[in-house]
């Protein structure tokens, strides 16, 4: 497939732009008094350009037959009906040519159109139809006559119908003294405006054989009704009407008359005058019905042939065949994929119209015979070639590469000739503001809204998706008298071309109703859509709406907004964040939880723009060497990492805010929102939904810049590891952020967390432990992972205690229980750690120095004397109280998923109990709803019973109805209502839901199994958020069966 411009050939004058608006302006006047531009004055150039539509030759074998007496009983009374703009005077000005000697050239255009190969390119039959003596002609435009001054001949002045066709028939005969002498025969009918009879039209015409042809009349009666005849008992529009029913009568009588009229369908300009001119037309056509012929002068199949015909010099056929292959071969790939066309576009008969219309696209045309041509201003044929001619001289000098036909999206807006044929010809000048804000502005520097969407798409080396997409929809919104604009379907089929992507137009038209939000000044103004249609209208769209809104919200309130919406993306967890730190005294210096410090972006951001590998901030450096009001030096560095916003990306932040701040008045105004339809209510709130959604991403995409200790960090950088978090997908960017950013620490090998393996205890001994001592306490260990750069930050403490624990068992060291005052060694069984300054460590030699006595080994610690009466450490006996029962361990937390389960294993762990028998889960929230139903599938072996409480509301207030479902049951029979519970709820405007899930293991389930470690994975990676959990201990059962 080639580029048109390798196939087709303009003309010289359209490529020149010589094609003025004479010339595509013909007149039937000025052609028969020889004032004419030269296209339609001389007979071989207006041939020459004159595609021969059928409607033209049955016109012309119809006239000439019967003038001619080849085919004498052809009709006499003819009349060319179509809309203004449909070739109509086009057809009347070949007639005069022919009549009045210029048959030659009209047959050597049939000549020159074979050489071309055009099909039926006869203009006239044959020589021996032309006339071979002088035929008399008139022909007279509604327009141009003239009742109250008329119309001035020199020696007459006619006033009316008659008086003009019997002037010009007269003076086609035998000049001034002809028409004066015709003239006479009508003067006082003319006079007093009375329509003469047959008697007088007999001796006009006389035995030439003659062509009277009316134009336009029906724009004349509309003058014409506001002029009363001489006696005042009649209107002059009455008495055109009753000349006409004569000269049918006339012309059926005669053999030697053709009367040729024109009228336009009842939907144009003049409309109510020519449906009058038809009803009042109906009898005398009963009689004349047989020899009335009505033609259409141009079809809208042939539109396209005329258009290429008078434009194009030369086009290659086969590549038209080859390029409608193309097309529709890359269509078919669509719909394979699953994308929806329309399904014309993949029958043959669509591929024969691309060839056919070839190098213009078929859409082109539909939209401007169908939508645009029903404004009376476009005129058709007329209307499309003066477009067509200024589009073809516009792309012939850019010449894009992928111009394989010419599209409606190639109609350049930013053209000012283009613009106003579309605008102020059409009588819509109000447009000219949608284009300049929405499509084309016209002024450097100030880009309208597709222009500045399109501006990511050619930094990707990607077409003008944008701009092609607002002209389109701007075109199909330019009609009169039927629905404006386009559907999804037929918009994309008119957009895209072979190696287009459709779901990158989606995501365009998506940017451009504001509905996913893009870059600032993306979002149309004018841009509708009706729930069907796509269109642009002259009041402003909801987006122009938020926009204005936005005027009201001061950057002051956004940029509290952000500050808020920061203290959501980062909460306390993992990590405890230290918000806008100013100053080194606002960040703590301890060995606790570990600081993420996130300085304000007004105070500290990043612009790294230059590629080189940034370096921390001033603020960064300080914060990170000082700790205190008195700004000594900081002791716990390893504890602390930095997030630091993108100066580039701060300003959107704030732009973002205020676009949320500025949809949430209007939707949180009740009377304001009933102002709007229930599809811009639903609109709005989808917006609202978009714009915080948008303000999350924006936030994560700012502050991308982190910072962590690192001992291999060069010094000039104080030790600061740099890292550049990646983009998330607008629909991965979880409400709590800190996760992402263990993720990535994570892979840097950076931070302890509790599913990472532990450090080897030898290792930790080497770098943490402090020099020359023989013993420390564990949480002096802690502190010096959070001092010493080389180690990893300790998120979970329980990996510390695994170390500490592992170190026990391996020599390492020992550990001294202060609570039991028991040391652990190599031989001794497992201690339960804790993170204290009495809990210490002890070298194997200073431990043997301070505990000689302590037993080793297992098994040798000395139980505790049981009374042989009741069986207790402490007697009971002769207390009345019962024997004291062993209880049941139940643990209960609340948070993020990670957290619960890790906190249930300590504290099975610390109470030295093996198993659960039963945990209980409660969730609530949509999502995390739909996460649960995909969650238990994954869920180790065991009995799930769901409680779950939905309501739901539908439309405002519930106006659309309400739902309210109980469930209780086992996990299999709410499988079966999962799928219509989750849709009713997601398509509700308003929802609660919580969900309370049992889980029973018989044989119990281990906190250091696989099964346990299960559950918990699976609720993170489902992004599972805020939970509550009892973990209830499981009642005797051997050990050897439970799940481990």
């Amino acid at each position: 497939m080639k580029p048109i411009f390798e196939t087709c050939r303009p003309r010289p004058e359209v490529l020149a732009g010589d094609l003025t608006d004479e010339t595509f302006a013909a007149r039937l006047r000025d052609v028969i008094e020889g004032t004419a531009d030269p296209v339609y004055q001389d007979p071989a150039t207006f041939f020459r350009n004159t595609f021969p539509t059928e409607g033209l030759r049955t016109l012309t074998r119809e006239v000439l037959g019967r003038l001619s007496g080849r085919e004498a009983s052809n009709s006499p009374f003819i009349r060319l009906e179509t809309s203004f703009g449909g070739g109509k005077t086009h057809n009347l000005i070949a007639l005069y040519h022919i009549v009045r000697g210029g048959g030659q050239a009209a047959l050597e255009a049939t000549e020159s159109n074979a050489a071309r190969g055009i099909p039926h390119g006869v203009i006239v039959p044959g020589p021996y139809w032309l006339p071979t003596q002088e035929w008399s002609v008139a022909g007279v435009v509604g327009s141009d006559l003239d009742p109250v001054e008329g119309i001035d001949h020199g020696p007459v002045r006619t006033r009316t119908l008659w008086g003009e066709l019997a002037w010009q028939l007269g003076s086609s005969r035998n000049g001034a003294d002809g028409g004066t002498e015709a003239y006479d025969h009508v003067r006082r009918s003319d006079e007093e405006l009375i329509a003469p009879g047959t008697q007088a039209l007999d001796r006009i015409v006389g035995d030439r054989p003659t062509l009277i042809m009316l134009d336009e009349i029906a724009r004349h009666l509309r003058t014409a009704k506001a002029v009363a005849t001489a006696n005042r008992q009649s209107d002059l529009a009455e008495q055109t009407v009753a000349f006409l029913m004569t000269l049918i009568e006339l012309a059926a009588g005669r053999r030697n008359i053709v009367f040729v009229l024109t009228l336009a369908d009842a939907s144009d300009a003049f409309g109510s005058e020519t449906v009058m001119l038809q009803e009042e037309l109906d009898e005398v056509r009963k009689v004349a019905a047989r020899q009335e012929r009505v033609i259409t002068p141009a079809a809208e199949a042939e539109i396209a042939a005329i258009v290429r015909h008078r434009l194009f010099d030369s086009f290659d056929e086969s590549a038209a065949a080859e390029t409608a292959d193309t097309y529709q071969a890359y269509y078919r790939g669509l719909v394979e994929r699953g994308a929806k066309i329309p399904e014309r576009m993949l029958r043959a008969d669509f591929h024969a119209e691309m060839v056919r219309n070839y190098p213009f696209h078929p859409e082109l045309f539909t939209v401007l015979t169908r939508k645009t041509a029903t404004i009376p201003q476009f005129q058709k044929t007329r209307g499309a070639l003066r477009l067509l001619a200024r589009m073809i001289r516009r792309l012939w000098d850019g010449q894009p590469a992928d111009a394989w036909t010419i599209a409606p999206f190639h109609i350049d807006l930013g053209n000012d000739d283009i613009l106003n044929d579309l605008t102020s010809r059409l009588a819509r000048p109000v447009f000219r503001q949608v284009v300049e804000a929405d499509i084309a502005s016209g002024r450097p520097g100030t880009p309208a809204h597709a222009e500045k969407l399109d501006e990511r798409w050619r930094a990707e080396e990607k077409p003008p998706y944008g701009r092609r997409l607002a002209t389109t929809i701007f075109v199909h919104s330019l009609t009169q008298g039927i629905a404006a604009g386009v559907e999804l379907q037929d918009l994309l089929a008119a957009s895209i071309q072979p190696g287009d992507d459709p779901q990158l137009l989606r995501k365009t038209l998506s940017r451009a109703q504001g509905e996913q939000r893009g870059a600032a000044g993306e979002a149309f103004w004018f841009l509708h859509w009706d729930g069907r249609l796509y269109l642009f209208k002259t009041e402003p769209s909801l987006e122009k709406v938020v926009q204005d809104e936005l005027s009201l919200v001061g950057v002051v309130r956004a940029k509290q907004e952000i500050d808020e919406r920061i203290q959501h993306v980062w909460r306390p967890g993992t990590f405890k964040p230290v918000y806008f730190p100013a100053e080194a005294a606002e960040l703590p210096d301890d060995s606790r939880t570990p600081k993420l410090a996130i300085p304000h972006f007004e105070a500290c951001s990043l612009d790294v723009g230059t590629g080189a590998r940034p370096e921390p901030p001033d603020l960064v450096r300080k914060l990170f060497s000082h700790a205190g009001t008195a700004e000594s030096h900081r002791t716990f560095k390893n504890n602390i990492v930095f997030l630091v916003a993108d100066e580039s990306a701060s300003e959107r932040m704030v732009e973002l805010a205020q676009r949320h701040l500025g949809i949430r008045r209007i939707v949180n105004d009740r009377g304001r929102l009933a102002q709007f339809s229930k599809d811009q209510q639903k609109r709005l709130r989808s917006m609202g939904n978009a714009a915080e959604l948008d303000i999350r991403v924006a936030i994560t995409r700012a502050y991308r810049h982190l910072f962590y200790p690192s001992a291999d960090a060069p010094k000039r950088a104080d030790h600061l590891a740099y890292e550049a978090l990646p983009a998330q997908e607008q629909g991965k960017v979880s409400r709590d952020q800190t996760a992402a950013l263990v993720g990535v620490l994570s892979k840097l090998e950076k931070v302890l967390t509790g599913d990472g393996p532990a450090l080897s205890a030898q290792f930790v001994k080497a770098k943490a432990w402090l020099r020359g001592r023989e013993r420390m306490s564990t949480e002096d260990l802690r502190r010096e992972f959070a001092k010493r750069l080389g180690l990893k930050v300790l998120l979970d403490p329980n990996q510390l205690k695994k170390t500490i624990k592992n170190g026990c068992s391996q020599g390492v060291w020992v550990y001294h229980d202060p609570k039991r005052d028991r040391a652990y060694g190599k031989e001794s069984p497992a201690p339960l750690v804790e993170i204290s300054e009495d809990a210490m460590l002890y070298t194997p030699e200073e431990a043997r120095r301070v505990f000689p006595d302590q037993p080793t080994k297992k098994g040798t610690e000395p139980k505790p004397e049981q009374c042989p009466l009741c069986g207790q450490v402490e007697c009971r006996c002769g207390t009345g109280a019962e024997p004291e029962q062993s209880k049941l361990l139940v643990v209960t937390e609340s948070g993020a998923p990670a957290r619960v389960f890790q906190r249930i294993a300590d504290g099975f762990h610390d109470a030295g109990r093996e198993l659960i028998g039963r945990l209980v889960i409660t969730c609530e929230g949509i999502p995390d709803m739909q996460s649960l139903g995909v969650a238990v599938p994954q869920f180790p072996k065991g009995e799930y019973r769901l409680a779950q409480e939905l309501t739901a509301e539908f439309g405002d207030a519930g106006a659309e109805g309400s739902l309210s479902v109980t469930f209780g049951g086992d996990w299999k029979r709410y499988k079966r209502l999962r799928s219509p519970l989750e849709t009713q709820a997601r398509e509700a405007s308003k929802a609660s839901v919580r969900n309370v899930l049992t889980a029973t293991y018989a044989h119990g389930l281990a906190p250091v199994s696989t099964g346990y470690q299960t559950l918990r994975d699976v609720l993170v990676q489902l992004d599972v958020g805020r939970i509550e959990a009892r973990a209830e201990e499981h009642e005797g059962v051997d050990p050897q069966l439970s799940m481990r």
